[in-house]
């Protein structure tokens, strides 16, 4: 989602920008919402209290970029539902076709499917993982609990939240921290980029 506005806040100097899901969703940091139908909603929301920063600047660069990428993939691929500035925060709520749309826009990483189907596309689980229950770790596993089920499964690198239709099985243990039965917080390391293979999280749901 970040790298939607590179080249824009490297202009603005805009610091601090984040992800979300959309207007349904009360998100307080970065999130991606991948809901039942294979579809993401995203927001953006970020400080915007600088004098010299420019809202129409923005919104421009934005909706160049959206309509740039329709007029390749098709006017469905991505659409903003919302951007506003309000009290000093930008927020921007996109929603996407698919995950690989979502995947493409932004250059990163997102998986989403069965994990017999993660597995097909040479994704190796070989990680530590929490089982999660009521939404709250309760102790580790190794990937071979997970690889023999056919539960969903969703794989990103992102310093993001990750907001799920259904309740959350078992997460990567680096990296995560629980916040609902659904959602599952992602603190990558500062020194790693939004999108680094090295650093994918599995999140494991029914």
């Amino acid at each position: 989602m970040k790298k939607i506005f590179s080249i824009v806040l490297a202009c603005l100097m805009f610091a601090g920008l984040s992800t979300g899901c959309g207007k349904s969703l009360d998100a307080d940091r970065d999130t991606v919402y991948v809901q039942k139908k294979g579809t993401v909603v995203s927001a953006a929301i970020a400080d915007f209290d600088k004098d010299y920063y420019d809202e129409e600047e923005l919104k421009t660069y934005i909706d160049e970029r959206v309509e740039d990428y329709q007029g390749e993939y098709g006017k469905d691929s991505v659409s903003i539902d919302e951007f506003s500035v309000e009290e000093g925060v930008a927020k921007l709520m996109i929603k996407y076709k698919s995950c690989e749309e979502y995947q493409n826009f932004n250059e990163v990483t997102l998986f989403s499917g069965t994990v017999p189907q993660a597995l097909a596309e040479g994704y190796d689980f070989d990680t530590e993982f929490t089982e999660i229950k009521d939404g709250k770790a309760a102790g580790t596993i190794g990937k071979d609990e997970i690889t023999d089920t056919d539960a969903k499964v969703i794989i990103l690198s992102e310093k993001v939240d990750v907001k799920v239709d259904g309740t959350i099985q078992y997460v990567s243990s680096q990296y995560t921290t629980m916040k609902a039965k659904d959602t599952v917080s992602i603190q990558l390391p500062e020194e790693v980029a939004d999108g680094e293979e090295l650093s994918l999280v599995y999140v494991i749901y029914q």
